[in-house]
């Protein structure tokens, strides 16, 4: 998952080493430089096929290659900057004018020709496994016709309820409707209170809700449909083409008003291909499509919603509902419950999760005041891992080029809004994307950071309620699974005590600036990864006293954010 963001820093440390005006190259050092540049533009045309493959695909073996691409470009670059470096330093030590820098790179030969024979086989590799990657396992269709009844009351949605139902029962509506948002924001939830509402249930004679998911052919799709809106039709359900089934349908379906619930979409490109089939056969006209999707997935302006984070109030309100009832919050816990339900930040998935954890353990003051106000306590620990399965998909799937911009937003604290200036000017210094045509840095991470907000709905902009003007950030729960997985990729690092493993990371973060004194953390950075470090990041609050950062031994480092320091 990481390759593309690798190949593009060793492009731009390679652009760097090329361009400076205070290095001066030796003999043929660009030309010897030149080789592994082209390769790096070339793996990453063939990394970005992947964005072309349907999200039913199974990248396991994929992603193992990209892995192995990543080790070895990183491996490459940290030979090459230790080269340049270790040429430099003499230089430095006895200049007394101007800084300007002879560097020879002839030595580097067998290294930059052994380096381009390996990523070429590794291309090879790459798109054999893309070519093979397995299909995922669809879903039974008893699993996606099961509508699984109403088991969250709907808080705070009213508005969204209103105006999506209102539509549905117009006539000459013939566009789907989408209900969109982040995962667990409640969309599903919202699409069943519609389905099941009185005034839909009496409107329509046919009722269908289908499931989607990542997998789902179009043979499925009207299977599903089949089964609820014809249930004599079951012996059709394992058998006949989608002419066949579209056919039966059609007799269905004719002379009545019918919804279909289209849950979960995550290819625009299934429903496309269902309302053409009816489009067809003239009866799309008394079929009305609602659907949901983590993604931008729009028919027309007037006909969507893109569903809200829910306000501290309406949190308050869920969680306590969750946890002890109708009733709500004995008083005892009702300020507690609130400062719980706060840290949630709207996200009805994570407040429901928290709920379930908080229903089987102590209801005392003393416990509920360490879930309120310790930054790291196990309760939201389980939690966010408990819903980390279901947000991680939204990641696994992202565009190549959107992967490391979204890792590196999980690296602020929780909870913080982080200004876009500061975005774009850390983003112009790590060196890992790249402005395409004739745009400008700050237009293009700004395009990376809407998109990010507006189509794939994981970063949160001033609109969702949480935030100041002209901030963004990533929700706690992302923010915990981004830690997670950059960490384990050994891009960034978080450091959250000092016995964490550091090995080989190549950006530190902290959240706790004083971490960084400790005697412990310090060797450790010295041994375990001062010399691929390119990123020190203390985001922590102020701490008015000296940090040893010149005795870790950092010798790349590009970046260094201590302002608070």
């Amino acid at each position: 998952m990481a390759a593309y963001g690798a190949a593009a820093s060793l492009r731009n440390t390679i652009e760097r080493i090329l361009q400076s005006s205070r290095i001066s190259l030796v003999s043929h050092s660009p030309q010897i430089l030149q080789p592994a540049y082209d390769e790096m533009d070339r793996l990453q045309k063939v990394l970005l096929k992947l964005d072309d493959t349907s999200c039913s695909k199974i990248r396991t073996k994929v992603n193992a290659v990209d892995e192995r691409i990543k080790e070895a470009v990183w491996e490459f670059e940290d030979l090459l900057e230790s080269h340049v470096l270790h040429q430099i330093l003499p230089q430095l030590e006895s200049s007394i004018g101007p800084l300007s820098f002879f560097i020879d790179l002839q030595s580097l030969q067998h290294h930059v020709d052994c380096f381009a024979m390996t990523v070429k086989m590794m291309k090879v590799e790459y798109t054999k496994e893309m070519k093979n990657m397995a299909e995922e396992e669809g879903l039974p269709i008893s699993s996606r016709i099961d509508f699984g009844g109403i088991k969250s009351k709907m808080v705070g949605f009213s508005r969204y309820f209103e105006k999506a139902r209102d539509y549905l029962l117009q006539e000459n509506n013939y566009e789907p409707y989408s209900i969109i948002g982040m995962a667990g924001v409640g969309k599903t939830t919202l699409a069943k209170h519609i389905f099941e509402d009185p005034s839909i249930r009496s409107h329509f004679e046919l009722r269908a809700w289908v499931k989607v998911g990542r997998k789902c052919e179009s043979d499925e799709l009207l299977r599903c449909i089949l089964a609820q809106v014809d249930p004599n039709a079951y012996q059709m359900l394992t058998q006949g083409d989608d002419e066949e089934l579209v056919g039966l349908l059609t007799d269905r379906l004719k002379d009545k008003k019918c919804l279909i619930v289209l849950d979960d979409v995550w290819e625009i490109q299934v429903t496309n291909r269902l309302t053409s089939c009816l489009q067809e056969k003239n009866i799309v006209g008394t079929i009305r499509f609602l659907l949901t999707s983590r993604q931008h997935i729009v028919y027309t302006e007037d006909a969507y919603e893109r569903v809200r984070l829910l306000n501290e109030e309406e949190s308050k309100e869920l969680l306590g509902e969750k946890v002890f009832g109708e009733e709500g919050f004995p008083s005892q816990l009702e300020k507690l419950g609130e400062k719980i339900a706060k840290k949630c930040e709207g996200l009805p998935l994570m407040i429901v999760t928290v709920a379930e954890l908080l229903s089987k353990a102590d209801k005392t003051p003393e416990y509920w005041t360490v879930v309120a106000y310790k930054q790291h306590n196990s309760l939201f620990e389980d939690a966010y891992n408990q819903i980390s399965e279901v947000l991680f998909p939204s990641y696994d799937y992202l565009p190549q080029h959107l992967k490391m911009f979204f890792l590196y937003m999980g690296a602020f604290p929780p909870y913080v809004g982080i200004i876009r200036i500061l975005i774009n000017s850390l983003l112009s210094a790590e060196g890992f994307l790249e402005p395409t045509g004739e745009d400008s840095f700050v237009a293009f991470s700004s395009t990376y950071l809407e998109n990010l907000c507006m189509w794939y709905h994981l970063v949160l902009n001033t609109p969702d309620s949480w935030l100041s003007a002209n901030r963004h950030r990533v929700h706690s729960c992302w923010q915990h699974l981004c830690k997670e997985e950059a960490s384990r990729i050994k891009f960034l690092h978080v450091l959250q005590s000092c016995d964490d493993v550091i090995k080989d990371q190549r950006r530190l973060c902290a959240h706790w600036n004083s971490l960084l004194c400790f005697n412990q953390v310090c060797d450790s950075i010295k041994s375990d990864c001062a010399s691929t470090v390119r990123s020190l990041l203390l985001y922590g609050p102020y701490h008015p006293y000296p940090i040893p950062i010149h005795a870790m031994g950092f010798k790349l480092l590009r970046v260094l954010y201590a302002r608070n320091v």
